[in-house]
């Protein structure tokens, strides 16, 4: 088998994905994080001030309109028929906005999140700031067994989701699809990212691993959103390079909105 890294530059700087060790025996999950490797500054202060631009906007316009959806639910946007789950929710949400974050999947071996990253990665957009922008990608790591080793911390980039909003207290607000809730928003914070409750009671890190909960006993090691992030990608800042123009069928125009979202009609 093809190692994830196959096909990516040997000068990239970001690095494989962040690997943990195992737990020790009778750690708690809570509380403080192990330290991660250092990273430099993707984005400056005044970036991450600044207000959401044209492209954010439309990429959280394009994610809300599917929010509520089944999980695996068939829809189509744009003209193209998208499978609601873990990457295909993500696709569709950019290809709302006549972005195809699939183009390069041919590329590169492995699953749909694999390939996004990889994708990713080759234009050198992955990052690594504890505070994202609306639009960016997030990939997790070990939200469950994917190798089916019986292990729950070997398992790298094993889920996909967008940022919608960030909160004053780094509160990340995310778009993605949950087994049982669907297409959702839930919260994660990397300030904190082993703790469930916030210091003013409110859920700042929701449950990420695979059967996983605040009131479960027999939760792994490492189980919160923000606990298993790996890392964000920049879709929007290299969005020239995926973007596509969709003509619209009865038109001579090329329409840049969201301009069908419906399940498929009955065979």
């Amino acid at each position: 088998m093809r190692s994830l890294s196959d096909g990516i530059r040997d000068d990239d700087p970001y690095g494989p994905p962040i690997r943990r060790p195992a737990a020790s025996p009778g750690t708690n999950p809570q509380g403080a994080a192990p330290p991660r490797a250092s990273y430099p500054a993707y984005r400056t202060p005044d970036q991450l001030a600044a207000a959401p631009t044209a492209d954010e906007q439309a990429v959280v316009a394009s994610a809300n309109a599917l929010v509520g959806m089944a999980p695996e639910a068939h829809v189509v946007v744009n003209g193209r028929g998208f499978v609601l789950d873990c990457i295909g929710t993500v696709s569709a949400i950019f290809w709302g906005m006549n972005v195809d974050v699939r183009k390069d999947f041919a590329r590169y071996a492995g699953d749909g999140v694999s390939r996004l990253y990889q994708s990713l990665r080759a234009r050198d957009v992955l990052h690594h700031d504890l505070i994202p922008r609306p639009g960016d990608v997030i990939f997790w790591n070990d939200t469950w067994d994917a190798n089916a080793d019986g292990r729950l911390d070997d398992d790298p980039l094993t889920h996909a989701g967008v940022v919608m909003a960030v909160d004053p207290d780094g509160t990340i607000h995310y778009v993605h699809e949950h087994v049982v809730k669907g297409v959702t928003v839930e919260v994660m914070n990397l300030q904190f990212p082993r703790d469930y409750y916030g210091p003013q009671g409110r859920i700042i890190n929701n449950a990420m691993a695979l059967n996983s909960g605040i009131s479960r006993q027999d939760n792994p090691a490492h189980w919160t959103s923000g606990d298993l992030w790996d890392s964000f990608g920049d879709v929007l800042r290299v969005k020239k390079y995926f973007e596509v123009a969709i003509t619209i069928p009865g038109t001579d125009h090329r329409e840049p909105i969201l301009v069908a979202l419906r399940p498929p009609d009955p065979q």
